[in-house]
């Protein structure tokens, strides 16, 4: 086993994320009647983070965990990238909502500026154990920088982002995700794609990464607070299905795509 996690890696690693994640979440699907959260949490953990361990130890011994678990509490970054990691997702989101929906969501925003925060910040701290916290480490943590060397930043996270979205696969079957499937790869691929130009500009910030799966997960649950009450039936298919995150990553994914000429300010050295 160490000889075939040796010669590949990145596809070990792949495997063995789906597999662990997909038996951890089984009892959730075979029984709804289970609560969603400590299976959601065991999936993540058992998946992309213990799968990653496995790989660096027997890949890159002790120095190479040293060095994945100093970039957990890596948080020296440009205080421009911090707004961006906290309160980007938030403000965007709230932007291509209003575009689409009306100025009343900025209306309705703005109205309860003070209780939309707080509930915001609440469901980003909190909202951190429940999946980023886990996830971030082994798929930005440990897989981008792999597909990157090997495949570009562009193509890399382009695979990257298609795996993530598949992995969420059981949350269709248990009903946990209620969104369509399209719409999620969409988004996997759109915010993996801004999610490699932050790497990329924070030193490979695990944490930040973090951060930001977090926040980017509370602002489309604060949005769904401040929606107009008056949307028709197709407008509403089309929120609750999940479009406005995807069509607002992507939409943000490809002024990056062209602001970095594809390289999402990626450095091989």
């Amino acid at each position: 086993m160490k000889t075939v996690i040796a010669r590949s890696p990145l596809i070990s690693f792949f495997v063995m994320a789906f597999l662990f994640s997909w038996i951890a979440v089984l009892p959730l699907i075979l029984n709804p009647q289970f609560p969603v959260e400590p299976f959601q949490i065991l999936g993540a953990l058992a998946g992309p983070t213990l799968s990653a361990v496995i790989v660096i130890a027997v890949v890159d011994g002790r120095s190479g965990l040293r060095e994945f678990f100093k970039r957990y509490i890596q948080w020296r970054a440009g205080w421009v990238w911090w707004l961006i990691v906290l309160f980007g997702a938030l403000l965007a989101l709230n932007i291509f909502a209003s575009i689409i929906l009306g100025a009343s969501v900025w209306s309705e925003f703005l109205g309860n500026i003070g209780l939309v925060l707080v509930t915001y910040l609440v469901n980003l701290v909190a909202g951190v154990i429940l999946g980023p916290l886990w996830e971030e480490p082994g798929w930005r943590g440990f897989a981008l920088p792999r597909l990157q060397r090997q495949y570009g930043p562009l193509i890399g996270t382009i695979i990257l982002g298609v795996l993530w979205a598949l992995w969420h696969f059981p949350g269709f079957l248990g009903g946990w995700m209620t969104g369509g499937l399209l719409p999620l790869i969409v988004s996997g691929i759109a915010f993996s794609i801004l999610a490699t130009w932050i790497y990329n500009n924070t030193r490979g910030s695990i944490l930040l990464l973090i951060l930001f799966h977090s926040s980017s997960n509370a602002s489309i649950s604060v949005g769904a607070r401040v929606l107009p009450t008056d949307l028709s039936p197709t407008m509403q298919a089309f929120v609750f299905s999940g479009w406005i995150p995807a069509l607002t990553f992507a939409a943000i994914a490809l002024i990056v795509v062209i602001a970095t000429r594809g390289q999402l300010s990626y450095n091989r050295e």
